[in-house]
Order: C-alpha cells, then sequence, then structure tokens
C-alpha cells in the first residue's frame, strides 16, 4: 500500500529515529533549537527537510562512495517492485572520470526528468566524494 508522501513527511518530519538535534549555543541564526540534521538513507545533503527527505519523497537520489568510484542509487519506478524493499533500490556503480560521472548523474537526474531539483546537491556531494577519495589516493 502506497502513502502520499504530503501525508507522510508531517510524521516522519519530528519523530523519525535518523534524526539528530544540536542544540546552539551563543548567538547564531538557528534560534535556541539548533540544527536539525539526519542521517535517513538517500538523503544527500542530511537537512532535515521535505525536498530531501529519503523516507518521504516517492522519487530519491543518493550518491554512496565506493572503491574507485561512486555508486549512484535511485528508487524504482515500476510497480512490481516497489513492494519489495530489497529490490526497490536501482544501485548502479560509476567508475569513470570525475568529467562522465558528473554528466551522468545530470542525465539520471534532469535530462530523466527523475529529480531535477536535485541536481545541484547531487553535483556537490559528488565533488566532495571525488576530492575525499583523490586525497586518500594521495596519502597512500
Amino acid at each position: 500500500m502506497s502513502v502520499s508522501p504530503d501525508l507522510l513527511w508531517p510524521i516522519v518530519r519530528d519523530t523519525s529515529c535518523f534524526l539528530q538535534k544540536r542544540k546552539q549555543s551563543g548567538r547564531s541564526q538557528m534560534g535556541k533549537a539548533g540544527a536539525r540534521m539526519t542521517t535517513e538513507p538517500n538523503n544527500l545533503t542530511g537537512i532535515n527537510s521535505f525536498k530531501y527527505s529519503g523516507l518521504a519523497n516517492a522519487k530519491t537520489v543518493d550518491l554512496i562512495p565506493a572503491e574507485g568510484g561512486v555508486t549512484l542509487v535511485t528508487k524504482s519506478r515500476k510497480s512490481d517492485r516497489v513492494s519489495k524493499p530489497k529490490k526497490m533500490m536501482n544501485k548502479v556503480t560509476l567508475s569513470k572520470d570525475f568529467r562522465r560521472v558528473a554528466k551522468i548523474i545530470v542525465k539520471e537526474t534532469t535530462e530523466n526528468f527523475y529529480r531535477a531539483d536535485l541536481n545541484k546537491a547531487a553535483l556537490a556531494k559528488w565533488s566532495l566524494i571525488y576530492k575525499s577519495q583523490k586525497r586518500a589516493k594521495k596519502d597512500e
């Protein structure tokens, strides 16, 4: 049974086990509550908002560091795979150079009409992953 993301988000927003609330001391623009981050799967930025939520949205994008590249994870849109949690995620390992992987990420998010609003965040995360892998390779 499928639930509307608009109905699911108010439930998950404050009661998810993935939430990490941190109080800010001193003067900050966040008020007394502090930053609200999340560690949920398929959340690109770690920010607890509906746009980036991997639990509430029907279509999600995530990048997971892999050896020598990155794994692009998207939710399947096929009806026979939606009810099977193990087969619900499409995982593609990308291990080419920086420019080609970035082109594939743009193609999968924007040109494929999947989640064009997450394109910029996905490219930013790919840039950070690439930098960290390059730095780790240099240290070896």
